[in-house]
């Protein structure tokens, strides 16, 4: 599995995040089939509409798995948990 392969996975995901305003970034693929996606926000009236990080980390490995069989888990890097007075909840 490749970034290359990944990143056109990840059509679907980033248009079903599109409608709530927010996006990934593919950071990076290991060799042992774990991808690490970063969630990107417009801005700060949408982040409450996207889904929590939990959640959105299942919803993605089981929309690339459709593609990418190997797929061995998905970990997102959230904004909403590193930023002052965020609601670890969302």
């Amino acid at each position: 599995m490749d970034a290359e392969r990944v990143a056109a996975a990840m059509g679907p995901l980033r248009t079903l995040l599109d409608g709530d305003g927010g996006d990934l970034e593919l950071v990076d693929v290991d060799a042992t089939g774990e991808v690490r996606l970063r969630l990107l926000l417009r801005d700060a009236l949408c982040a409450e509409c996207v889904m929590p990080r939990a959640h959105l980390e299942q919803v993605a490995a089981d929309m690339l798995r459709r593609s990418l069989p190997e797929l061995r888990a998905v970990t997102v890097e959230d904004p909403r948990e590193h930023s002052p007075g965020a609601d670890p909840a969302h």
